[in-house]
């Protein structure tokens, strides 16, 4: 049995990531390892299929919104956008900790990543939620839980790379990321009002329309992004491609022109960074979509779902094994290697119990969400326990409501598929 190729790969991986080996190099290695010890498979396959996976125009548009999500973080524009969500919720019991969910999520529509998110509005709101009487574990727990929406909402990176792996329309997964990114929030903040109220958290001073409007002409100009990039998108008027390139260079205009908080200088090295990270994100395509292929050539996704349908045959038994699988891999494996190393293996199976393929990418990009904000990889976490000066260990009783709410939110997807599908029907 442990000859077996699945037992192989599965040894190597967490091998060389015990070892510590950077992610790409880990599938990368495993994949040649595999295919130089198979003799039915050409050895030139290692050169070939990597610039093939790489080379998808899709893929352009992760670059073009890590850009965009950039420039509007070193340009300050999380500032304006959270005077606007205390203007609508400051008013509640525990107002700056709904502030802080709800600018996540309007800086959500704009970033694309969590790890975005939780810097931008942690390095803000955390400190004043501090000096308002708010324990810090508290406050880094509500800015890392309600950065995960990043992942959710469009213009999401983990969507456009599942439309990748999954040969998906991105603007059916856009629009399918709306509603359950909306649920997340509304039950966050429920947690919120419910921990306001038994610990007496204080509120942000009365609700005033005249507040609202002058904040609102603030925000409303960075808030034309996510606009201009849904509608774009789910009205076919262009690809998510050139809606990353249109995001990118509004976000240029926004920051250097309209705020002038971005310089030539800045602009650089903003470029420089998001650079980096597409290229740290091609190599770890490239890489997988090796390992994917020699996967596929072995046929063990199929022989995987197999085993799992082996265990029971009931739609919903099989779905909560899938659902505990993602979840504790989101704990072990990043967002992005995740999905590309487990949508080719579950996607059959996924097919075989009829799960559309919007819903399913929806289904796994919660759970990767949630595992993501437990230890050992939770890199969200650490952003902001380093930005509230506090070991993880302190965070975890304060994420433990939020990660609840969470799976609340990932059950009511689970069960009610129309809550991700819902939406594309209508528009699209």
């Amino acid at each position: 049995m442990f000859l077996d190729p699945g037992w192989i790969i599965l040894i190597l991986l967490v091998t060389l990531l015990i070892a510590g080996l950077p992610i790409a190099f880990v599938l990368g290695v495993t994949a040649a390892t595999m295919i130089l010890l198979d003799p039915a498979v050409m050895p030139q396959i290692i050169g070939l299929i990597p610039f093939g996976g790489a080379n998808n125009y899709l893929l352009v548009a992760a670059l073009l919104f890590m850009i965009a999500g950039e420039i509007m973080n070193q340009g300050r524009i999380a500032e304006k956008l959270i005077a606007f969500a205390s203007s609508l919720v400051g008013h509640i019991r525990g107002g700056l900790a709904h502030v802080n969910i709800l600018t996540s999520l309007f800086f959500s529509e704009i970033s694309g990543t969590a790890t975005s998110d939780a810097a931008a509005i942690g390095s803000v709101m955390i400190p004043q939620m501090r000096k308002r009487g708010y324990p810090a574990a508290f406050a880094a727990a509500v800015t890392s839980t309600s950065a995960t929406m990043a992942i959710i909402v469009p213009p999401s990176l983990n969507l456009i790379l599942y439309a990748y792996v999954a040969n998906t329309s991105i603007a059916e997964l856009f629009a399918a990321g709306i509603v359950p990114g909306l649920l997340v929030c509304a039950l966050l903040m429920g947690t919120t009002y419910m921990l306001a109220v038994r610990r007496n958290y204080p509120t942000e001073g009365e609700f005033s329309l005249s507040r609202v409007a002058a904040t609102g002409k603030e925000a409303i100009i960075p808030l034309t992004l996510p606009v201009l990039v849904l509608v774009g998108i789910l009205g076919g008027i262009f690809t998510a491609t050139e809606a990353g390139a249109i995001a990118a260079f509004w976000s240029i205009v926004l920051a250097a022109v309209f705020y002038r908080t971005v310089r030539i200088s800045t602009l650089i090295d903003t470029l420089r960074i998001a650079g980096k990270r597409s290229a740290m994100l091609m190599f770890i395509v490239a890489t997988s979509t090796l390992l994917g292929w020699y996967l596929t050539n072995q046929r063990i996704p199929q022989d995987i779902a197999q085993a799992i349908l082996g265990i029971s045959d009931n739609y919903w038994v099989v779905l909560a094994a899938i659902n505990i699988f993602f979840l504790l891999a989101g704990t072990i494996i990043h967002g992005t290697p995740a999905i590309l190393m487990l949508v080719p293996i579950f996607l059959p199976l996924a097919d075989e119990l009829g799960i559309d393929r919007v819903h399913f990418g929806l289904i796994l990009t919660i759970n990767l969400g949630i595992g993501q904000q437990t230890p050992p990889v939770a890199s969200v976490v650490l952003i902001t326990c380093a930005i509230a000066k506090i070991s993880i260990a302190k965070i975890i009783p304060s994420m433990l409501w939020f990660i609840g709410a969470m799976i609340v939110a990932l059950i009511l997807v689970n069960i009610f598929p129309a809550i991700s599908l819902w939406l594309p029907s209508v528009i699209l």
